[in-house]
Formats: structure tokens, sequence, C-alpha cells
């Protein structure tokens, strides 16, 4: 079969796909500062405070992002948040691309580009700094080269698709599931052909290499990254399951999971791109089966998205039947952006989420209460003996109140926090205090305690029930001396 003839020039798919991101942007930029910071970005921004080649849950790309944020704009939020924002908005002009690339015209580019922008996942991208859309951004571009290796063919460029994938894995891990699909979408159709030439191998090397400082770090340290993987599984798995993960799926989507079904039959259909088909199909199975969270594998629908808008493009049925189908699922995917996206974009004020109820299951709660956290610990911290506060240490319970310490702490006359929480576990001075800790958030300060004496109840201004509230800041003479409680990680939490 011959390779698929691109229509418009790629400055052209450049245009229609950045005209569709500028637009994602003014959507976004008015929301980017509410409500506040997030518990997972109070971690990212401690871990870019202390660059490494690795970390117990993510590796290296999100951390050295931040650390490039920091030396250019300080501890900014919306700074840090505005890399997910480019990342998503380089997702989108990459779609218009794989359409082009696909013989799409600039209808279908923009069709696709502004469907992809408007699904409620990628919404949220510029809400929150987080791997997320540095990996979605991978997987994108991945697929996007992988048109173009398998659909020409083009074997030059498999060294690209090796470099992308090494810096993905150094972004999130999840691209490994991306790469198992893509190996068995071609094993399984004709085009395991490619995998007989050098070139394949040739990224396989590229992208070990990228792989290799994280891989290094990992051994020196023990492989934390996968005894963290085993207990978050676990954990997903008994939040997720099956009917929640394909329920996720097709709220994030929107309505233009009908163009991506769409897409995956046109792909299947066409010989030389019918193990791209397989793909989105595998990935999703595979996260399943590794009862990973339901957006794991949104990335990977970028492609049957842009053949699902390349098919539409070219339907030719009755007069006005195509236009009646395209303003149904423009209709359908904007009031899903509307209703499901006040989810992923902070629409209201905090005082009008709290009211309405929209927060008692949403990812907001964990950008509440934290300077709050903080000045309930100071207050604690004050009422201290100075005996008690020369031999003592602030020792958080989570990254989210440990990190919101080291945020606010300086300022309210707080020594550096500690945490034994994943990757906080490597953060700790040389000398520990011996004999006293402040103890922030611990559920059970008698497992580290000889006595402790209770001084505050955590709290927020809105008293929305979120994961800090109700924990508790003690008074704690340790058992032992801190840091043979911390050999022994009696007081670190490191999965």
């Amino acid at each position: 079969m011959s390779a698929v003839v691109p229509r418009t020039s790629v400055r052209s798919a450049l245009v229609v796909g950045g005209a569709v991101a500028v637009a994602k942007i003014a959507l976004t930029v008015p929301f980017m500062r509410r409500y506040g910071w997030d518990r997972d970005e109070l971690y990212f921004l401690q871990a870019a405070k202390h660059p490494a080649l690795g970390y117990v849950d993510f590796p290296p790309i999100t951390a050295w992002v931040g650390w490039v944020v920091q030396r250019l704009f300080g501890d900014s939020l919306v700074a840090l948040r505005a890399t997910g924002l480019v990342a998503g908005c380089l997702t989108i002009v990459l779609v218009a691309l794989i359409v082009r690339e696909l013989g799409g015209g600039r209808a279908a580019q923009l069709g696709a580009a502004s469907g992809w922008a408007l699904t409620p996942f990628m919404l949220g991208s510029g809400t929150i700094f987080h791997p997320t859309w540095f990996d979605a951004l991978a997987w994108v571009a991945f697929l996007a080269i992988a048109v173009r290796v398998v659909g020409r063919p083009e074997p030059r460029l498999w060294w690209a698709l090796g470099l992308v994938a090494g810096v993905g894995f150094e972004a999130k891990y999840t691209i490994v599931f991306l790469l198992v699909a893509f190996v068995l979408g071609l094993i399984s159709t004709r085009e395991r052909r490619l995998l007989l030439t050098r070139d394949p191998w040739l990224a396989l090397g590229v992208c070990l290499l990228l792989a290799a400082p994280n891989l290094v770090w990992q051994v020196q340290h023990g492989w934390p990254s996968l005894r963290f993987a085993s207990s978050q599984n676990a954990k997903t798995a008994a939040d997720t399951p099956p009917a929640s993960y394909v329920a996720e799926q097709i709220l994030f989507l929107g309505a233009v999971v009908v163009v991506v079904a769409i897409g995956v039959v046109w792909l299947w259909r066409r010989e030389r791109l019918r193990a791209l088909a397989i793909v989105p199909v595998a990935v999703t199975l595979i996260v399943l089966l590794e009862r990973g969270r339901g957006y794991y594998p949104l990335p990977a629908d970028a492609l049957p998205l842009a053949a699902g808008a390349v098919a539409l493009e070219s339907w030719r049925p009755q007069p006005g039947r195509r236009r009646g189908l395209l303003a149904t699922l423009a209709v359908l995917q904007l009031a899903a952006a509307v209703v499901i996206g006040q989810l992923v974009l902070p629409f209201r004020s905090t005082g009008s989420m709290v009211a309405s109820g929209i927060w008692k299951n949403s990812y907001y709660k964990d950008e509440i209460g934290w300077p709050e956290l903080a000045a309930a610990t100071a207050h604690a911290w004050r009422s201290l003996t100075p005996d008690e506060r020369s031999d003592g240490v602030i020792l958080a319970g989570n990254y989210g109140e440990a990190g919101a310490l080291a945020l606010y702490g300086p300022s309210l006359g707080l020594p550096p926090p500690l945490s034994g929480h994943l990757s906080w576990q490597y953060w700790r001075p040389a000398g520990l205090p011996q004999g006293f800790a402040l103890t922030v958030g611990y559920g059970d300060p008698e497992s580290i305690c000889a006595s402790s004496r209770r001084l505050a109840t955590i709290d927020n201004r809105w008293h929305l029930d979120n994961e800090e509230r109700g924990r508790t800041i003690d008074a704690c003479v340790l058992r032992r001396p801190l840091d043979a409680l911390w050999r022994s990680s009696i007081a670190r939490d490191d999965l």
C-alpha cells in the first residue's frame, strides 16, 4: 500500500495548531493562580531544590524543570504551572501535524487540535505543575514520529523515536507502557519486518543511554521506585476498579471518544498503519491489567483522534448528515469541557466551590489549608520550652506537610522540617537532633514517641475535609535517638 501523501504544508499545520494553542493559553492563564499550592507541587518544589538523578516516585526531569524555573523566577507557582501549559500546547500543535501527516486538510487539523484541546484531560494542563504534562508531550511526540517511521516508512527517524522515548522515561516511567504497545503493534502486523533492520536497535540504544543516569541512581539506592510502584499499584487497584478506569477515560476525553473510535478503525483499514491502530488499544489494556490510573493511557488517544478527524473530513454522506454529526460532537465536547472542566479548571472562587459541594470529591482539596498548617505549627513551636527547641526538630508525616512547612516556615521562624516520606528521606542533615520532635500530621505519634502531648489539631479556614484536616501536632519525646529511628525505618515512610 502506498504511503499517505500530506495535502498541506508543515507551516500550515503549525499555524492551525498554534492558533488553537493560543486559544488554550487564553483560556487557562486566568485560572493559573487559584487556589494555591497543591501537595504534589509543594513536593516537586522541594525536589527542584534538591536536584538529583532520581527520586523515589518520579524520574528527574520534573525536578530539573523546576530547578530552572526557580533560578529564573524564584518560588513562583504561576511560572511552574506555565511549564505544564507549554507542554500541553505543544501536544496540540503535534496533533495538527499528525493530521497533516495522515493526509488531513486544514478542517481536519482544526477539528482534531480543537477537540484535543477541549478534552477535560488537556484542560488540566497549566493548572498544576506535574510530570503528567511532560509525559503527555513525550507520548504525543513519539506517536507523531512513529506515524512517519511506519507510515512512509522513514527509517532515518528511528533514532528520534529513541531520543523521545529516553527523554520520556526521565519524565515519567509510564512511557514504558507506550513502548510495549508500540512493539506489540509491530509484531502483530507485517510491519514486524522493521524490527529486523538495525535502526530500531539504534533507537533502543539511544533510549537506554538517556535512561542510564536514572537507572544508575536506582541501583545506588536499592531500586526505591520499584518498591514504591508495588505499593502504589495496590492502592490504585483499590481506588480504581475496571469500571471506574473505563469511566475515567470517557470523562477525561469527552465526546471525542467517538472520533477516537472512528480513528482506530480508520487506521486498521490501512495496512501500513495497522500497527498504529493497535497501539492505543493495547496501551489501554496494558494499563488496565497493571491497575493504573484511568488517565495514564490518554495521550495515546491523540493519534486515533487525529485519524478520526481525517476520516470525518473525507466522509461523503447525504448532504447535511456530516455537518449534523460534527455539530453534535462539537456541542457535546463543549458541554463536557464546561461541566467536567469544572473539576480541572477552577472556574469558581474558593468560597463558592466549598459552598456548592464540588470540592467534596475534587482534586483541589489538596490546595487548601497549607498556610494555616504552617501557622499552627509555628504557634506550637513557639509554645515549646527553650530546651525542647534546642534539641528538637519538626517532623512532618507526609511530603505535602513537609513541603508546606519548607515553603511557609522560614517567614514564621520555623527551622527546616524533616520527613521520611518518599524522597524527603534523602533530604536530611548529616546530624540529627536526638531527643525531641514536634510531629506534624503523624497518625500514630506513639510509634516513635516515648511520651507526647497534643498541642493542636490541623484545620483550614474553610473547615473543608481533606487529608490534613483533623490530624494533630504533637510534642514528642523520642523513644530512641532520631538517627537510630531513621535507620530502622520507624520514623520514615518511603513507600
